[in-house]
């Protein structure tokens, strides 16, 4: 195959650029978040993981550290709308501010229009849409208009469509946040901002999130006739995105695992 000379090829897909940057991954106890602090490690970031569960937070940092990375535990209720100033006030403190935002923490609940729980809706709000906006709006004061700067919000395909079920308010807490993503994008533009924004989107995943949509014990997603993503093919998508070159703006990804038909 004939190699066409591209001066721009210097730039494309240059990791480089993000070593020693600073990265925040909400929700990076377990599961997808805790994939991606592994590969935005690998990057050479230092690591920022927030998350309610403590414990599993450091967890996940000594690996990090333990393989020659840099990370720290910032544990936060991210349905604590209070806590979120000081979580990025503390970053700025002890990191020296902020590059990267990944929105990943989410909560939902199987339950129906007619019979939801208030206390249940509250707190899907309160992290899904509240508590990711906040952190949005907290990221984009550090970053000011400093190149080489990225949110990414891990959403769910519940965002374009409602799938049957009991998903009808966890699908609206996706949706309510892709608008949120959406305009983020076109106020961006409008400021010249450089800050790459993008949503990604999967289906089914290999995580413990079902069962706690369920409430079971046993996880609904075992018996699908097809193989679920993992957390780590969510996390290589993360790394696409913020690898793309300077200029390249990749918004909106759906990840389907396949056989998936929704």
């Amino acid at each position: 195959m004939i190699q066409h000379p591209d001066p721009a090829d210097k730039i494309r897909n240059d990791p480089a650029r993000w070593s020693g940057k600073v990265a925040m991954v909400t929700g990076a106890t377990t599961g997808i978040g805790e994939a991606i602090a592994y590969d935005l490690a690998g990057l050479g970031m230092k690591l920022l993981l927030v998350g309610r569960r403590s414990d599993q937070l450091e967890r996940v940092a000594a690996v990090i550290r333990d393989d020659g990375g840099n990370a720290a535990s910032y544990p936060c209720d991210l349905g604590d709308a209070n806590a979120i100033p000081e979580l990025f006030a503390r970053a700025a403190r002890e990191a020296g501010g902020l590059d990267v935002l990944v929105n990943n923490a989410g909560v939902g609940y199987k339950s129906g229009i007619a019979n939801f729980s208030t206390a249940d809706l509250q707190q899907v709000l309160d992290v899904n849409v509240l508590g990711a906006a906040l952190c949005i709006r907290e990221a984009l004061a550090l970053f000011g208009d400093r190149p080489n700067t990225a949110i990414i919000t891990i959403s769910s395909l519940a965002a374009h469509r409602v799938p049957p079920g009991g998903f009808g308010l966890y699908a609206a807490s996706k949706h309510a946040l892709r608008a949120i993503m959406e305009a983020l994008r076109t106020e961006l533009i409008e400021r010249g901002s450089p800050t790459k924004v993008a949503s990604i989107s999967p289906g089914t995943v290999a995580t413990e999130f079902h069962k706690l949509f369920s409430r079971s014990d046993e996880d609904p997603t075992d018996r699908l006739p097809f193989e679920r993503l993992s957390p780590r093919d969510i996390a290589d998508a993360v790394t696409y995105l913020l690898c793309t070159p300077a200029h390249v703006q990749i918004n909106d990804v759906l990840v389907r695992p396949m056989g998936q038909m929704g």
